[in-house]
């Protein structure tokens, strides 16, 4: 659906009046939902012959999608800040009281659980409207499932099944959901790109669009709402014709909203890529944990330090937690870097090896 910015666009640059584009839109099947700001500048510049209010409107817009840069900045810094202390902090405290408190375990476990649920929910509007462009077809929508569902399931089937191997298991299976959603986002950021080749190739020609750009290429399905917009202003601006003047304006303003876009891409994925370090020690303290309590269960000294727990029923909260941290963090940083959660099969098995290494780190320390 096209919102404020893709419409602004579409009205700005064409020729027609704002009436007959609205029209043209809905006899074609583009959907959209405008403001009533939008509605009543696109009426007053059709009384006055003019795109002044609408150009205006438009040049607000960008000019708020550069401050968004800097508010997303300060944002993703407190998200990755609050990850820290409820991957890595608060599970390692709360643990090291359940060794002493074991009926606490459970409690503990949930409300980590949800409090990290909670936060991605608070964050879900990270990205500005206008830049979520990122947005996986529902055709995809089984390969978003089916690597959450595969370590479970292995659990069940296998209940002694080691940790270790547990998450080499979660690691073989994501790959190939991985790899189809990496293809995904290449063709997302391509369409993006050949926007930008489609608008140098119809501001540069000193001959009619169409004579270098294929009509059927403009109207042609895309997978954001960004390209379809670029291209159907394009199409129109072919079609009504226009000063070449108005397609470097347009150029222009697409090359702000792209550059903004990665920007904050880019600014995302290295804060979100940071906390990899938290994952890890969050695996690397656990392994020491549940280790040190097996060397003091050996020799009968847990009693001794007044230590009543069992430490099987450790082992499976902290094992618990570190598969769904390894899930949730994906989820982070697949809403910092594009835009949406269910993107994070592309950063899993980037976070399972993590969370591995750490666990065979903490063995390796203690010589296991």
């Amino acid at each position: 659906m096209l919102g404020d910015l893709e419409l602004l666009i579409l009205l700005v640059f064409s020729e027609a009046q704002p009436s007959f584009i609205f029209s043209w839109l809905s006899s074609n099947g583009y959907t959209y939902k405008a403001t009533n700001r939008l509605i009543e500048l696109a009426k007053q510049d059709e009384m006055n012959g003019s795109r002044e209010a609408l150009k205006t409107l438009l040049y607000e817009k960008i000019q708020q999608l550069r401050l968004n840069l800097e508010i997303f900045s300060k944002k993703s810094e407190t998200l990755t800040e609050i990850f820290t202390l409820t991957l890595l902090t608060a599970p390692i405290m709360l643990y090291s009281l359940g060794i002493f408190q074991p009926w606490l375990l459970p409690q503990i476990t949930i409300v980590l659980m949800a409090l990290n649920m909670l936060i991605l929910m608070l964050y879900s509007n990270l990205y500005p409207r206008e830049l979520r462009v990122m947005k996986l077809p529902r055709k995809m929508l089984p390969i978003i499932l089916y690597p959450a569902l595969v370590t479970p399931l292995t659990k069940i089937l296998f209940l002694d099944i080691p940790l270790e191997k547990l998450l080499l298991i979660f690691l073989a299976t994501s790959f190939p959901a991985s790899i189809l959603i990496y293809r995904e986002t290449r063709q997302i950021t391509k369409e993006l790109q050949e926007n930008l080749e489609i608008l140098v190739k119809a501001s540069s020609s000193p001959f009619h669009v169409f004579s270098h750009l294929d009509p059927k290429l403009l109207k042609k399905d895309t997978k954001t709402e960004l390209s379809k917009t670029v291209r159907i202003a394009v199409y129109l601006l072919g079609l009504w014709g226009t000063e070449k003047r108005g397609l470097a304006e347009l150029k222009n303003i697409y090359e702000e909203i792209l550059k903004t876009l990665k920007a904050i891409r880019a600014r995302g994925t290295i804060s979100a890529l940071s906390n990899l370090v938290s994952l890890f020690l969050l695996g690397f303290s656990s392994s020491l944990i549940t280790q040190l309590l097996s060397t003091l269960a050996s020799r009968d000294m847990l009693a001794s330090l007044g230590i009543i727990i069992d430490p099987a029923q450790l082992y499976t909260w902290i094992e618990l937690y570190l598969i769904y941290a390894s899930i949730v963090y994906t989820l982070g940083l697949a809403l910092l870097s594009l835009g949406s959660p269910s993107f994070y099969p592309l950063w899993l098995p980037l976070s399972i090896l993590t969370t591995l290494a750490g666990l065979i780190s903490g063995k390796k320390l203690l010589g296991w």
